[in-house]
């Protein structure tokens, strides 16, 4: 009547949350205090660049599944995506001339710092999904919900930038059950090669 063998639901310890939820505070707070200059320069471009909001908020679904809303630099025209949302591309008529250029170089995600420093996200974790899209996974999908979804991941840094959503999900699962404070930092320091080389490839 007992069993035999127990399976942890948690792939990451406490004590490592912990640590890595130090390790978030501190590099999203001075990250954002030392490039508040550039920020500062980039919030005044994209008001410049067309009529609107700085930031654009969009539901997605982090640890557990409980949503929240992830923010980044306005990349489109005011209210482009009314109405049912669709993928973009770097050719969408809806995305401005400025907004082009900081998504390629992923620019618009740097005030995700801020979702970063108040908890909903990592530095380093899995691309948060939408809602829409997190309904359809499988129950071996969901192991990527049991960690914070990050700004950047080992995916994202793996050297492929065509990756399927199954090759996505088993980097990510690879990523959680072998964390450490070492593997986030060089995954950090992978990720400017890492777009630089993807934006080469185009």
């Amino acid at each position: 009547g007992s069993p035999l063998i127990e399976i942890p639901t948690d792939l990451i310890l406490p004590w490592q949350k912990i640590l890595k939820r130090l390790f978030d505070i501190f590099i999203s707070f001075f990250g954002m205090i030392f490039i508040s200059p550039f920020l500062v320069f980039i919030a005044f471009k994209v008001k410049k660049s067309s009529n609107g909001t700085i930031f654009f908020k969009q539901k997605r679904v982090g640890l557990n599944g409980n949503q929240f809303d992830i923010i980044k630099f306005r990349s489109m025209y005011e209210n482009a995506e009314n109405g049912t949302p669709k993928l973009s591309s770097e050719n969408d008529e809806r995305i401005t001339p400025f907004g082009k250029m900081i998504r390629k170089y992923r620019i618009d995600e740097l005030p995700q710092l801020w979702n970063v420093f108040v908890g909903e996200m990592s530095l380093v974790g899995p691309r948060p999904h939408l809602p829409e899209e997190v309904a359809k996974y499988e129950s071996r999908h969901k192991k990527v919900l049991t960690i914070k979804p990050g700004i950047t991941g080992y995916a994202q840094v793996s050297g492929r930038s065509d990756l399927s959503f199954e090759e996505e999900v088993r980097l990510d699962i690879y990523y959680i059950e072998n964390w450490s404070i070492l593997s986030d930092i060089i995954i950090l320091l992978k990720t400017p090669l890492a777009v630089l080389r993807s934006r080469a490839s185009e």
